[in-house]
């Protein structure tokens, strides 16, 4: 099949592309193993004006959504040799329907509309980070302290930023704004709009590597965990830090803000913690803390279903769905298990009918989240409807 090649190259970071262009850009490579399909503490007291206002503000619609979570998943594709790295962030599903993942030196994408996949890229360094900017906009940090702004579309890499002395572990941007982060303790703030000397903002409090960084939806705060055991909260405007959340007792990787309650986070403990933890970004007092038993490896909030999605690490390597409805009553729904080791990383589809998991037994699992018993929405879920069907 010829590839879809742009007319020109991409001079604009913020430049649209349509849909369109991405079911013809993403094409199938003959790779016989690459993604290929395989066989099938104590609770704090928080005050009570917080707590109703959490539980009368922002309720479910009468009508509930029906559903069923099948525990067999729907599709595994083989991921070869995939970093079993609890530090890394090497996997991220766009809203533009793609999933990336990085393996090895490679970058590979999969169209989840189509099931193609094209290899992005290759290079010299492991990738050690990936993230969607935008629609069309990757970046990709690597081993060796740099990072690769690459436009999709025309396969170019728009520019490189080497600001890290370490390896780039994990990346998070908002509107124009990139921050990265990893070994060199050191996030770096980037006005992507510049090309060169685009740094506008350094934070450095961390005093162990950086794994998990994450802006809220209104580009206010930004949260980084660590492996010194610290959540901290950054602020946009005064490019300062606001608020330590204090609590966990191992490296944080695991975080997400609650989509319908921007002050709300929910954190993740290492292999000494264990515990999910739920957190007023205003004040950075925990309010509920949950005991998972094994190690939380990465968290993302399901808004249409009200729920929270958690991966795990030894002993059970699962992934558990817990109803946060009410946020704080937060409790276990269901619990998945197919992946033999633990699971590193989460991806949902953009629709949010579909859970990717990835795990050091170098497997993607795909796993439906459930069918519309009603209309709710239906419009917006019939374009993908026919997902990963073989």
């Amino acid at each position: 099949m010829d590839r879809f090649i742009p007319k020109s190259k991409s001079k604009l970071l913020y430049q649209s592309h349509t849909q369109s262009n991405y079911n013809d850009l993403m094409y199938h490579i003959n790779e016989e193993k690459v993604l290929n399909f395989g066989n099938g503490k104590q609770q704090q007291n928080f005050p009570t004006s917080f707590l109703d206002q959490l539980h009368n503000q922002y309720k479910m619609p009468s009508q509930q959504i029906v559903r069923q979570i099948s525990a067999i998943p729907e599709k595994i594709l083989d991921a070869p040799e995939i970093a079993d790295d609890f530090y890394l962030n090497i996997l991220e599903w766009g809203n533009n329907n793609v999933l990336s993942v990085g393996l090895q030196n490679k970058v590979y994408l999969w169209n989840a509309s189509n099931q193609h996949i094209q290899q992005l890229l290759q290079a010299t360094s492991n990738v050690t980070s990936v993230h969607w900017i935008n629609d069309h906009i990757l970046g990709v940090g690597f081993d060796d302290a740099s990072i690769k702004i690459v436009d999709v579309c025309s396969q170019q890499t728009i520019t490189q930023l080497y600001y890290h002395n370490e390896r780039v572990s994990t990346m998070s941007s908002s509107f124009e704004l990139l921050s990265s982060s990893g070994r060199d303790n050191v996030i770096f703030n980037h006005d992507l709009r510049e090309k060169n000397n685009n740094v506008v903002g350094v934070f450095q409090k961390h005093t162990q590597e950086v794994c998990g960084l994450k802006w809220n939806s209104s580009g206010s705060t930004l949260s980084s965990g660590a492996n010194d055991n610290q959540l901290l909260l950054w602020d946009r405007r005064q490019m300062s830090l606001r608020v330590s959340c204090e609590g966990h007792c191992a490296a944080v990787k695991a975080m997400a803000w609650c989509p319908w309650l921007e002050n709300i986070l929910v954190s993740g403990g290492g292999s000494n913690d264990k515990n999910i933890k739920f957190w007023n970004a205003d004040t950075g007092t925990c309010f509920k803390s949950i005991e998972t038993g094994s190690q939380v490896c990465a968290l993302q909030f399901l808004p249409r279903y009200r729920e929270l999605i958690s991966s795990h690490g030894f002993s059970k390597f699962q992934i558990s769905i817990w109803n946060a409805d009410l946020i704080q009553q937060a409790k276990l729904i269901q619990e998945l298990q197919a992946h033999k080791s633990r699971v590193l990383h989460l991806g949902i589809s953009p629709d949010q009918s579909m859970l990717c998991s990835a795990a050091g037994d170098e497997t993607l699992i795909f796993w439906r989240l459930g069918t519309e018993q009603n209309n709710y929405n239906k419009q917006e879920m019939c374009s993908s409807k026919n997902l990963f069907l073989r």
